[in-house]
């Protein structure tokens, strides 16, 4: 009886480690395809059938591993943003206790290299759909904002917070607001800011000189709030 309990199990766990693969191989592809059709047609023109026509897979396995199409549109905008932050982390050559203002510098950069993306067309087209979700937020913002951008957030304010000790935490607040809109001046304002001076285009050849730039404007507005709290 023990032998053929043993027999028994060891059939189930190679049956278990036969299908894990193949639905782990379908939740890639659901979400391999999903980046390109929301990427070409949008969350509301996309469909499931379409998505799961280019997958290989059957119409029932969105909902089955992803729980609907708005699921898995927040997966898809999801894995855009942590790609981008394993390609371009914000704490890249830094730690903790690395001085402030080479963590911020980092976050700058990092930041902006994140916005600049991989120059592919779909990722072009998946940074405006993120675009678009914090200009007119959907039903699926506040999962994309608590998940992706609430830590990122939290990461800058705590740099923040050592550089400027002491300093109500509302002030702490707006400066890294400030920090957070010049870094996205140059995506939010690319055109604009193109026909205005194409030398303000974020490019790869110039993404250090940007960094610099908000570098020095905001550590002169930064330096300048920390002497006032002192006096």
């Amino acid at each position: 009886m023990l032998f053929k309990f043993i027999l028994q199990t060891l059939f189930r766990l190679q049956e278990h480690m036969m299908s894990a693969p193949s639905e782990t191989g379908t939740k890639a592809r659901l979400l391999q395809a999903g980046r390109k059709v929301f990427a070409e047609q949008g969350i509301k023109n996309a469909t499931v059938r379409d998505i799961c026509s280019l997958a290989g897979a059957n119409v029932a396995s969105v909902n089955y591993h992803f729980g609907g199409k708005d699921k898995l549109y927040v997966a898809v905008l999801q894995d855009y943003m942590e790609r981008e932050a394993k390609r371009h982390p914000h704490d890249l050559n830094v730690t903790k206790d690395s001085p402030s203002e080479d963590r911020l510098r980092a976050y700058v950069q990092s930041f902006l290299a994140q916005t600049l993306g991989d120059g592919t067309a779909e990722n072009e087209r998946l940074g405006k759909l993120l675009k678009q979700e914090f200009i007119e937020p959907s039903p699926h913002f506040g999962e994309i904002f608590e998940r992706n951008c609430r830590p990122k957030h939290s990461y800058l304010l705590d740099i923040l917070r050592h550089m400027l000790p002491g300093v109500e935490e509302v002030v702490v607040s707006r400066c890294g607001s400030s920090i957070i809109g010049q870094c996205v001046l140059f995506d939010f304002a690319k055109e604009a800011l193109t026909r205005m001076n194409p030398e303000l285009t974020l490019k790869a050849s110039n993404i250090e000189h940007i960094t610099e730039f908000i570098m020095q404007f905001s550590l002169g507005g930064i330096e300048r709030i920390r002497l006032a709290h002192q006096h």
